[in-house]
């Protein structure tokens, strides 16, 4: 058996194992480590989404993606998310106020902590927020990976 040399399918191995984290659950509870594994999830879905941009299968859909200002598609929103990502590990837990990464489960609006406003749209649905930019898991990243796949399908 040769070695797998596609680096996008080797990102693609590291994603389906963050994904199928039990700290990434729908039901996990916040005392659980949700913010490591989202923050490495982020890095690896940014680096599949760069390869497949680099490859000329930029990854562009725009469904239920907060289109404003840099962010223009799902793979410009992993982007920013993922270069928020230095300032993000540098705060210290407890940090209620600066704190930017939050997340919230199933359909429903309010405020976090940090003031921000946030927006989950959907039952059955796990949201992530940087500051008030959100992601979901399910319609945003598992759909950006499916079609990532099907890009290194192609190129394998």
């Amino acid at each position: 058996m040769q070695p797998n040399n596609n680096p996008l399918k080797n990102y693609l191995l590291a994603i389906d194992t963050a994904l199928n984290s039990s700290a990434l659950n729908l039901n996990t509870s916040e005392d659980d480590p949700w913010k490591p594994a989202f923050i490495q999830l982020i890095k690896s879905v940014h680096t599949g989404l760069t390869l497949a941009d680099q490859a000329g299968k930029r990854v562009d859909f725009l469904d239920d993606v907060g289109v404003n200002g840099k962010i223009q598609d799902i793979t410009s929103l992993i982007s920013w998310m993922h270069d928020c990502l230095p300032e993000l590990t540098a705060e210290k837990p407890g940090q209620l106020a600066t704190n930017r990464v939050n997340r919230y489960a199933n359909a429903g609006w309010g405020y976090f902590a940090n003031g921000c406003f946030f927006d989950v749209q959907f039952e059955e649905e796990l949201a992530f927020f940087i500051d008030d930019q959100r992601v979901y898991l399910n319609r945003h990243i598992r759909r950006a990976i499916s079609e990532l796949k099907q890009t290194a399908s192609i190129q394998a």
